[in-house]
């Protein structure tokens, strides 16, 4: 099996946040979908936020709106069609500096700690409550991010001892989002993480679910979670034995 994860956020602003998020499934779903998405789309590469704000390969591509939910509907059908299990973490980057790193961490630091912890929370989801077959292996895929992978492996390696899953979880890799389908997929997923938890608990207006994000949590093959400033102090009580600052 394959796990593929990607993030999203982190843009900057007191109302910050930080999303980690993916898909699993078998390895032979994975080269049906990627069937799918070659033809839905050709040569592009998917990126959420230009598909939404129209850059890049998406810039004229197309103007009519019905014709845009068209080929995200037959995306995201196409993912869950395969059996994909869904995870997406988020963190408000802010109170998470202020509460649990020291008085002059660098952005970047925030952001690569943020990254391995939520990087965790996806892993515990795809192994205890997507529950892969036991003589299935799963090898996790992210996507390349300069100044996160290095913590990033530690805290994967951290979570198959804690876990003893040595045996079932394969390793970890990091790739460009252009040499795969699957990390163009969490891309999507990790985005509309982002969206969800800035709309709806974040900023102070709060927004309507987005369509997409509504016909993800349908399937009921999703799980989200968040952690905002009361959360965050929760950890600050809970985990005192935080790495060395900053995190390598």
């Amino acid at each position: 099996m394959i796990a593929y994860l990607d993030e999203s956020g982190a843009h900057g602003g007191p109302d910050d946040v930080f999303t980690v998020g993916g898909w699993v499934t078998w390895e032979h779903r994975w080269i049906r979908i990627e069937q799918v998405w070659n033809g839905l789309l050709g040569p592009r590469v998917f990126h959420m936020t230009d598909f939404e704000n129209r850059k890049r390969e998406f810039a004229a591509w197309p103007k009519d709106d019905r014709r845009r939910v068209k080929l995200v509907a037959a995306l995201a059908d196409c993912i869950l069609g395969n059996e994909a299990f869904g995870t997406a973490h988020s963190i408000q980057l802010e109170p998470l500096k202020t509460i649990m790193c020291p008085a002059d961490a660098h952005i970047h630091h925030v952001k690569r700690f943020a990254y391995g912890m939520l990087l965790v929370a996806c892993l515990n989801d795809i192994m205890f409550m997507f529950r892969p077959p036991l003589r299935e292996r799963v090898h996790v895929v992210c996507e390349e991010l300069e100044g996160v992978e290095g913590f990033a492996r530690r805290m994967f390696d951290w979570f198959q001892r804690h876990n003893d899953l040595e045996g079932r979880l394969r390793g970890i890799s990091f790739r460009p989002k252009a040499s795969a389908r699957g990390l163009q997929a969490a891309d999507m997923l990790a985005y509309e993480g982002y969206k969800h938890i800035t709309n709806t608990m974040v900023k102070a207006e709060h927004r309507p679910v987005r369509k997409l994000f509504q016909a993800l949590l349908a399937k009921e093959r999703l799980a989200i979670a968040y952690a905002l400033e009361p959360e965050i102090r929760n950890w600050q009580r809970l985990y005192t034995d935080l790495p060395p600052w900053p995190p390598q």
